[in-house]
């Protein structure tokens, strides 16, 4: 199998201003490999915050221009690479319209083609290198569960075997709501078709995270579940559309691009894995569906308990809960899920950090 390691040649990651694409940086230039971080635009204010981080890292060659929309514009990056950590998504913040210079500009589509069109701009690259031997790819656990969520029983585990597609009727696979896990499964089944027809040049894993919390490394990060519960510590409501009382499934950032990390350098062959060449990451701690109005409340409380909380917004609903403790990623590949009580602490003390919010002490009893 084509395991990677840093005596191989340098790895190039994709998406790097992002929250996960900061943090898989990192985690490869600690662990000794030369990394090329890939952004979009180094001058805009996102892309300027990423690259004052990523240039005080050690063994990380920025590389600008990078963009999911334009073909050829990973060539460069992946020249002599011999891996490739595809952590890149149009989603959240990045989704409003506006944000994608070469997107279409109407907000599901671009969620959709920035997955299964950008991605296949970076297999064009892959491809085009001549060296890269494996593909590491963040999908999401919303390909495992997607629109089934809601069907199924309280308490379901969920596995590899499970794809967001299974048993879902045509109209509400392909509505708008449906587009990012569409997305995602349509990448997924992409990808692994590359590979095969590459002819054994480079293989591909997955994996699928849950909603990614932990530690920002810079401002730009902020986004998402990240900043919806930060809000929450900082006394504030959450933004739309994450306002609404919800169930939290965690994994934490630096985990999660552990398990990327390990994949790219495990000799498993992958594909002959129950499920696949695909991996959960979800659950941290073994604690899964946390409820944002108590449960994730209570746990910021028991860390800060000088702090004036938010709340969520009541009326988000509920569902069924689901269980997963990474089984697989653990099992498999060595992974190691840290409590979510450190995960929330850290986010918090980043936070504060940084600026992204003011804690506001309670009035005095």
């Amino acid at each position: 199998m084509p395991a990677i390691s840093p005596h191989d040649g340098p790895v190039a990651v994709t998406g790097c201003s992002g929250f996960t694409g900061g943090h898989m940086v990192r985690e490869l230039a600690i662990h000794g490999y030369e990394v090329r971080a890939c952004i979009r635009d180094a001058n805009s204010w996102r892309g300027k915050d990423a690259a004052e981080y990523l240039q005080r890292v050690s063994n990380v060659t920025l590389v600008d221009g990078c963009d999911l929309f334009t073909p050829g514009s990973y060539d460069d990056a992946f020249r002599g690479c011999a891996g490739v950590f595809h952590v890149a998504a149009v989603l959240g913040n990045s989704a409003d319209g506006k944000s994608q210079p070469h997107g279409s500009g109407d907000v599901s589509q671009d969620v959709y083609n920035g997955g299964r069109v950008g991605t296949a701009n970076v297999v064009g690259a892959v491809n085009a290198s001549g060296s890269v031997r494996r593909l590491v790819y963040t999908s999401s656990t919303a390909a495992v569960l997607g629109a089934k969520a809601r069907t199924v029983p309280d308490g379901y585990e969920w596995t590899e075997t499970d794809w967001a597609s299974d048993e879902v009727d045509e109209e509400r696979w392909h509505s708008a709501r449906s587009s990012y896990a569409r997305s995602k499964v349509d990448t997924e089944h992409f990808i692994n078709k590359a590979a095969d027809e590459s002819g054994g040049r480079w293989d591909a894993v997955t994996m699928n995270p849950a909603m990614i919390c932990g530690p920002l490394l810079f401002k730009a990060q902020v986004g998402q579940w990240v900043e919806a519960l930060g809000r929450i510590a900082g006394g504030l409501v959450p933004f739309s559309p994450l306002e609404y009382d919800r169930d939290y499934n965690i994994i934490d950032v630096r985990d999660l691009v552990k398990a990327h990390r390990l994949a790219a350098e495990s000799a498993v062959d992958h594909k002959a894995t129950r499920g696949g060449n695909r991996y959960i990451l979800h659950g941290s701690g073994g604690r899964s569906s946390l409820r944002f109005s108590t449960e994730v409340r209570e746990i910021i409380h028991e860390q800060f308990p000088w702090l004036q909380l938010g709340e969520p917004k009541a009326g988000g609903g509920g569902g069924p809960t689901f269980v997963n403790d990474c089984k697989k990623a653990k099992e498999v590949l060595g992974a190691t899920i840290r409590p979510v009580e450190e995960t929330l602490r850290d986010l918090v003390e980043s936070s504060v950090e940084l600026g992204v919010i003011t804690p506001r002490v309670k009035a005095a009893a």
